[in-house]
């Protein structure tokens, strides 16, 4: 067996029982050598595919582990689905309305939207993928919700290409900022206090997974956007629809 069937049977032995020990993954790919099994796990955990929490392996968020988010839409039964859920909250506020998905360690993908005639503004088409900038809505949930390593990559990727507008100014000032993002459970544009309102994002927990697989959200002018507390409850409630649907995947 090679080296890169054994990483997906790893990757989708943990996807059908949530967690293994190191023991357990050497039996369920016998016959590998001890030391090959964790050269393959350590790699795994480094590209995020995999996460080692004690002595347990989790499936992650990687691209792997989502295994069904096609290139450009999610399944048709799923996305019958989705767009009811995302109609009646683009519907119920005249905003444009997107689903995000985490297909990579640091990238996120739309992976359904739907834009109400009211709607001034409108997100990328499906299948458009951003790395996790620090800046952007989306992205901020995603990070909020990963390790910190994760996070302190993002930051000093994009720290030196950004406008100093758009970046946080220190490291220190990020991890604050995604602390917020945690407590109040919701995400805005950076600076969003003194500068334009572009999105307002809020995760989709699914209970039975660990990581931050998908996150829902508003696209709008600042005008439209000042009535936040309105905005998330209608956020929030389409998340725990999304939640159920979502966890078919």
């Amino acid at each position: 067996m090679s080296q890169l069937k054994r990483a997906l049977s790893i990757v989708c032995y943990l996807q059908n029982n949530q967690s293994a020990t190191f023991s357990d993954l050497l039996e369920a790919l016998s016959p590998v050598a001890r030391t090959t099994l964790s050269t393959i796990l350590k790699e795994l955990v480094a590209e995020g595919e995999i996460e080692h929490v004690g002595r347990s392996y989790l499936s992650a968020q990687g691209s792997f582990a989502s295994h069904e988010i096609e290139a450009y839409r999610l399944p048709e039964r799923i996305r019958q689905k989705t767009q009811k859920i995302l109609s009646h909250a683009g519907t119920e506020t005249q905003h444009a309305c997107a689903i995000f998905a985490r297909v990579g360690r640091t990238t996120m993908k739309i992976v359904d939207q739907y834009k109400p005639a009211e709607s001034d503004w409108d997100f990328s088409q499906i299948g458009y993928e951003w790395p996790l900038v620090p800046f952007h809505g989306f992205a901020k949930v995603f990070l909020a919700h990963s390790e910190e390593a994760v996070v302190h990559d993002c930051f000093c990727r994009w720290k030196s290409h950004l406008l100093p507008e758009l970046a946080p100014d220190t490291w220190q000032d990020f991890r604050e900022q995604l602390q917020r993002v945690k407590d109040s459970g919701y995400a805005l544009e950076y600076k969003e206090e003194r500068q334009t309102i572009l999105r307002l994002a809020v995760p989709v927990v699914e209970s039975q997974r660990k990581e931050i697989r998908f996150s829902v959200g508003f696209v709008a002018r600042s005008a439209y956007l000042l009535e936040i507390e309105k905005y998330v409850a209608v956020l929030e409630r389409a998340a725990l629809e999304l939640s159920e649907t979502l966890k078919e995947l």
